[in-house]
């Protein structure tokens, strides 16, 4: 037990900083900002990542794997009004040591901007690492397992407050289907208590995600499922400076998990986590670390790490769960949409005394080429 405080105590000491539970990743950013000055103009685009992901694990939750090889999604963005925008391309994974493309899929979407806050995206998402979830409960390498995300999205933008509503339609059906109908909701907010341009930032953050599996006009054997998992907290940061360092922090979250159905297999319907964390952020990169305790806790789409059951050891179940996370990551522009990013990400299992890491180097590039005005009849 004293190991275990000592541990959680140098977790909390040695890092600061605001966090959102694992590192903000903007050099892993690829969905256009909207440029309402763009009205008429026609572009290609291109979202090219290439990655290089190494995770050492050895415990009973996950087993070890490498991924390396890129993703790219060319494209044709035209502004039909300073208000619309229309995206249509093909998005391609390639992994190395594989032939063939592991995904080749058509895209689409169309962004509207409601209000100069409001914005409506229906089609291909901003999804994956843009919603800025706590790891636990949405695993950043969604960005490579599920490439996009489909369906219908809100995006609000305030001095003080930050919301991202969504539903992905991960399987749509149709009558006398023999399979289930899934998606997954989402709520990320964000609101600042404090008013813009204070070095002191003081925050509460929220974060809702259900996974459904169900559909009243398909037959298939499944029993319905739907699972929530639920989050909030405080945030407290401070802004340095320009210097080396540039922002401290800190953030507490509490998180639970919710069986809405009684379908998931398991004895119990709810489960809890707390998870402080901290942060510095300096200038090329962020350092984080964080201390996960939860009793009961799983998270359909977060990372296996954090969860109380094996996801590929069937009968493997820990009630409780106890992690300490330390992350490094070094970022630099190279050239104004070519981003080079490397990342150090240690994770120490209390009670197993087991130590899991991983590693990782992301070379983002994302270029517009004006192609033409083109008249919008």
């Amino acid at each position: 037990m004293k190991l275990r405080c000592l541990f959680a105590s140098l977790g909390l000491i040695l890092f600061c900083g605001v966090s959102w539970g694992q590192l903000d990743m903007p050099w892993r950013y690829y969905y256009p900002e909207f440029n309402q000055e763009a009205d008429k103009n026609l572009y290609f685009r291109l979202e090219n990542n290439n990655f290089f992901d190494n995770n050492e694990y050895f415990g009973e939750y996950i087993e070890g794997y490498t991924m390396i090889g890129y993703t790219a999604h060319p494209s044709f963005i035209y502004y039909a009004s300073p208000r619309v925008r229309i995206q249509a391309g093909v998005y391609l994974t390639k992994f190395s040591g594989i032939d063939e493309f592991e995904k080749v899929l058509p895209t689409f979407s169309i962004h509207t901007r409601l209000s100069d806050r409001l914005d409506l995206i229906m089609g291909r998402l901003r999804g994956d690492v843009h919603h800025r979830m706590l790891e636990p409960l949405f695993n950043p390498e969604n960005q490579y397992t599920r490439p996009f995300e489909n369906g219908i999205q809100f995006v609000y933008e305030a001095p003080c407050f930050r919301g991202d509503l969504w539903i992905d339609w991960e399987q749509f059906i149709k009558w006398g289907d023999t399979k289930p109908e899934k998606f997954t909701a989402g709520f990320s907010a964000n609101y600042r208590l404090n008013k813009p341009g204070n070095d002191w930032e003081l925050s509460i953050p929220a974060q809702v995600l259900v996974t459904h599996l169900g559909g009243q006009i398909s037959d298939y054997e499944e029993r319905m499922q739907s699972l929530a998992n639920l989050a909030t907290g405080l945030k407290l940061n401070y802004r340095v400076g320009d210097g080396f360092i540039r922002s401290l922090g800190l953030a507490t979250y509490a998180a639970t998990y919710h069986d809405l159905t009684n379908a998931s297999g398991y004895d119990f319907t709810f489960g809890n986590a707390w998870y402080p964390v901290a942060e510095a952020n300096y200038k090329y990169g962020t350092l984080m670390a964080g201390y996960w305790h939860a009793t009961n806790f799983l998270a359909p789409k977060g990372s296996p790490l954090f969860q109380s059951a094996s996801n590929y050891q069937p009968d493997y179940f820990s009630k409780t769960r106890e992690l300490i996370s330390a992350k490094l990551n070094f970022s630099k522009t190279l050239l104004k949409q070519l981003k080079l990013n490397a990342i150090v990400q240690l994770y120490y299992d209390l009670p197993a005394a087991q130590l899991e890491y991983s590693y990782g180097i992301n070379l983002m590039f994302t270029p517009n080429f004006f192609i033409s005005k083109i008249n919008f009849e």
